[in-house]
């Protein structure tokens, strides 16, 4: 093969309403069809930041693929008007079979991207083009409304203005103005952008000002906080994609539950399916994240010891597209994990695992125990004060830029009167925790609706604690009869994590109420700040007695 490559800027692709797409299109410098691999993204196919952002497209075009980026309908260069995550079913299936009629395309089509434009793969193959053969998502979620900007019944407050400001508003308003309109907006979006980590606070969101400036914006971003994005979701779903998939997750992604989700409801339709979770946060692949360093083989060129990122993708698509032979598939085990604190590779054939106990983890005065508690009337108090939330500090955050996101020291949170703080003795050996977590927390309040958030962290001999997975739980999403001072059991997802705490270490978990800005602060008044700006502080009791014994549910792995 020529080691050269043809790249077209800007290849028109006419969707069923006659709205025209545009593509940078890689692929070889000779005669020939090839397989194509598509993406589809609203963050512009002309900036390699953004349009293949983690893979070589050049790499793979010499492998004998054309390589398709494309601007979805409404963003950058491509016509008409943005819609988010609801125009990608059809808008998805008209594209796989344009570029499945391309002349130099053999007519199989495989999809990759991460994010939004995994988002965009998996509505593509709700539609089932007859063209799409393989998917590759990765940190990726397919239900906008369940997953997407919401948690427990808490608004994803972080990462739904950071999205909106940062990545949609930019182009969605430069097509609305003219070029001198745009100067003046540029330069506001900019300044409130550098302030974001202020805006979050102001209330009530709703009328949050970054967005209310631009009158063309305001509309989408009520939507996306009313959940409203979507219209006739569901006549799709993913339990009718029936294609092979690798699905790439990170420890500490925002979409890590949703990525694991995406394998599993796959999988009963098309057994072909691999899971890779590596310790990564959102499309971060290093082995330095956040507070903690996870060693080389966590890098995105060490990928179960043998793959980066880019020759991943032409391992999985060439077996698939072109039908040559694949350790990856023939022989590997379906799903890949990277167990921390061993900071290892390790192969597995089901989620969760099999061999996995389920063992409560008590909480007591004392801390954390195994043993069910045997104290009656034992409870721990706090009051919750939606003025001054708990901050966020590091877990699956999307915020600007990637800060505040990953393993972070938890000690300074740990110093607040309003996070009640239960630690275990030192381990006397390895334990390894590897599967969903949930925690069941006994709690009351004297509010008519309140959060309770949990935080697990991993201490070290020296005393930093370093946080491991958690969740939040609004009172009543749980359970709509929520009453004032009534003791409840709020059942806490706490997603999924593969960590093994060292001898030496501890297991320490944080109760409170709040978590911010990832999530909006609950005012305790019934409503949301989302529309209003009264509050009132809550006095919540946490129970751990033999009647109600508070425990995080571990899935531990025999070693």
């Amino acid at each position: 093969m020529s080691e050269q490559i043809i790249i077209e800027r800007d290849v028109p692709c006419e969707l069923r309403d006659g709205t025209t797409l545009y593509a940078n299109v890689y692929r070889p410098n000779q005669d020939g069809e090839w397989p194509a691999l598509l993406t589809r993204l609203p963050y512009n196919k002309n900036l390699p930041n953004f349009s293949h952002r983690y893979i070589d497209p050049i790499r793979i075009a010499l492998a004998g693929y054309v390589v398709i980026i494309q601007d979805v309908r409404g963003r950058f260069s491509s016509e008409g008007e943005f819609h988010p995550f609801q125009q990608e079913f059809y808008d998805g299936h008209d594209s796989v079979e344009w570029a499945a009629s391309l002349p130099y395309s053999n007519g199989k089509i495989g999809m990759f991207g991460l994010s939004y434009y995994g988002f965009t793969q998996l509505f593509a193959a709700m539609t089932n083009p007859p063209s799409l053969k393989a998917l590759f998502p990765a940190f990726t979620g397919h239900d906008v409304v369940n997953g997407f900007s919401h948690r427990g019944g808490a608004i994803e407050l972080g990462k739904l203005q950071t999205w909106i400001l940062d990545s949609v508003a930019p182009d969605y308003l430069k097509r609305k103005q003219s070029d001198t309109e745009y100067e003046k907006t540029e330069e506001i979006l900019i300044n409130d952008l550098d302030q974001i980590l202020q805006w979050h606070s102001y209330t009530p969101y709703e009328a949050w000002p970054p967005a209310k400036k631009h009158s063309a914006l305001y509309d989408l971003y009520v939507r996306y906080m009313n959940n409203n994005l979507m219209e006739n979701e569901d006549q799709f779903s993913i339990e009718n994609v029936n294609i092979p998939g690798l699905h790439l997750a990170g420890w500490y992604d925002c979409f890590l539950n949703q990525t694991i989700d995406n394998y599993a409801k796959i999988h009963p339709q098309n057994e072909n399916q691999k899971l890779i979770i590596g310790p990564w946060g959102h499309g971060v692949f290093s082995p330095f994240f956040g507070e903690r360093y996870f060693g080389l083989k966590a890098s995105d060129d060490q990928i179960n010891g043998q793959y980066d990122l880019t020759s991943l993708h032409i391992e999985w698509f060439n077996y698939w597209l072109k039908g040559t032979s694949s350790d990856l598939v023939d022989y590997e085990a379906p799903i890949q994990l990277f167990v921390m604190g061993d900071n290892q590779w390790r192969s597995e054939y089901e989620w969760p695992l099999n061999r996995t106990n389920y063992k409560p983890l008590y909480v007591t005065n004392e801390g954390l125990d195994f043993q069910h508690p045997n104290e009656t009337n034992s409870f721990s108090t706090y009051d919750y004060d939606p003025k001054d939330p708990v901050p966020t500090k590091g877990g699956p955050t999307l915020l600007m830029h990637n800060v505040n996101t990953g393993p972070l020291d938890q000690q300074s949170i740990e110093l607040r009167d309003d996070v009640l703080v239960f630690t275990s003795e030192k381990l006397q050996k390895p334990l390894e925790v590897t599967g969903p977590v949930k925690a069941n927390i006994y709690a009351s309040s004297d509010a008519i609706n309140t959060d309770f958030t949990v935080k697990i962290t991993d201490v070290l001999p020296d005393g930093r604690s370093i946080n491991v997975t958690e969740g939040i739980v609004r009172a009543t999403h749980q359970h709509p009869d929520f009453k004032a001072n009534q003791i409840t059991l709020f059942e806490i997802d706490l997603w999924a994590t593969s960590q093994v705490f060292l001898q030496g270490h501890a297991i320490r978990i944080q109760i409170s109420s709040s978590n911010f800005p990832v999530y909006d602060a609950n005012p305790n008044t019934g409503v949301t700040l989302k529309d209003t700006t009264e509050i009132q502080t809550a006095h919540q009791t946490i129970y751990h007695d033999h009647e109600h014994p508070s425990h995080i549910l571990l899935p531990i792995i025999p070693r």
